[in-house]
């Protein structure tokens, strides 16, 4: 774990410290931790956060370098709005050199309204214009957010509930997955309102995913405890397993591995598999202290996992360290895998995102109504991060 702390900063042994002294505490520790981070308060808070690629032409703006979807949450008290906003990133994050203080400040450049909050909002991988989403209502849209007329491509119809999965398909332009409260997972395509195919589970589906490599092949986890995996061309649940004793809220599958899984939930704990023997996990890495609401595999390093929770931490994982010797004050730490802690937000995590251009650059929003844009320092890379070939999992 990389949060360093001077002595007279260190709390007491079983000492409690308040969320305000807790955020006062990182706040002084963070030149250690990072090379670049950045805060903003939003008027209200944001369910879903993903950073745009910098192929995504955001307006001519020499303030703006990177762009980001949002979301709101009024709760019915104001509008609510899908988002995209724009930040100026350092150049140094991208091996630039520059002394020139950046306007990091999210920028909203363009909203479009909504009936009710969406949940989760995520750009299609072969074309970052186009954005899928959904809401509370169970409602499903897609956007082309550079028409200049409508923006509104397509409603599709069939949850009846509250829904946070949304997972285009990399390998197929212009498919995706949704999951709802209504225990089904639907799979669409963009032009046809109707589903494709539909899967069902016992309980709320928090969750769904595609494969990383194999177009066919989708995940969904669920309150039903049970990961499920789903074979699109016969159209069958090929794989189920219950997977915890408690709901599951996320699932992540690795960006380098075509085995490996991630799932988590309200047992506050990361488990990996294998895909090809879902009945017991690889490894459970323990660290969070509340339910798990949101995962993702990072694009660059294949032995770093980020999970999101609310107890208000984002923690990158390192499973390459699995199973590593540890000094005493190490374990008091965390455990060995435990790479990173982020603990700035003060209320619980809805969503996290790694930035698809620079490596160990993530965004995060909690229920506090604050985003976080950050990049890991170089003194926390260097303290010891080795990849681990995972080819023994092929």
């Amino acid at each position: 774990m990389s949060e360093s702390l001077s002595l007279e900063e260190t709390p007491q042994e079983n000492e409690e410290l308040t969320i305000e002294e807790e955020y006062k505490l990182w706040r002084k520790n963070c030149h250690y931790m990072y090379d670049f981070i950045s805060e903003t308060a939003l008027t209200w808070p944001s369910l879903s956060i993903q950073w745009l690629p910098q192929s995504f032409q955001a307006p001519s703006n020499a303030e703006i370098t990177q762009s980001l979807l949002l979301t709101t949450l009024t709760s019915g008290k104001d509008t609510d709005y899908l988002k995209i906003a724009g930040t100026q990133l350092p150049d140094s994050l991208t091996g630039k050199k520059s002394e020139e203080k950046v306007k990091s400040r999210l920028k909203v450049f363009k909203k479009y309204p909504q009936s009710t909050e969406i949940n989760r909002a995520r750009y299609m991988p072969q074309n970052p214009n186009i954005i899928g989403t959904i809401n509370a209502s169970g409602q499903v849209f897609t956007y082309d957010v550079k028409s200049l007329a409508e923006p509104v491509i397509n409603e599709y119809i069939h949850h009846k509930e509250s829904g946070y999965g949304i997972s285009w398909n990399r390998k197929k332009e212009g498919v995706f997955a949704t999951s709802s409260d209504d225990k089904t997972v639907a799979i669409w395509n963009i032009n046809n309102s109707k589903p494709l195919q539909t899967y069902e589970h016992k309980d709320i589906v928090n969750d769904v995913a595609f494969h990383n490599f194999d177009v066919n092949i989708i995940g969904s986890v669920s309150d039903d405890k049970s990961l499920k995996i789903h074979d699109t061309r016969t159209q069958k649940t090929v794989n189920s397993e219950q997977v915890s004793e408690k709901g599951v809220n996320s699932l992540t599958f690795s960006t380098f591995s075509k085995n490996l899984v991630a799932v988590g939930g309200e047992d506050s704990n990361v488990s990996l598999f294998d895909l090809r023997n879902l009945t017991r996990p690889l490894h459970s890495m323990v660290g969070h202290t509340s339910t798990i609401t949101s995962l993702s595999w990072d694009p660059h390093h294949e032995n770093i996992v980020a999970s999101g929770s609310a107890d208000r931490r984002v923690i990158l994982w390192d499973i390459s360290k699995i199973g590593e010797e540890q000094l005493q004050d190490e374990m008091e730490d965390g455990v060995s895998e435990l790479f990173m802690m982020h603990g700035g937000h003060t209320g619980s995590i809805y969503d996290l995102s790694f930035n698809p251009d620079i490596p160990w650059t993530l965004a995060s929003c909690s229920n506090d109504n604050i985003v976080h844009l950050w990049t890991v320092s170089k003194k926390v890379l260097e303290s010891g991060n080795e990849e681990v070939d995972l080819k023994f999992l092929e």
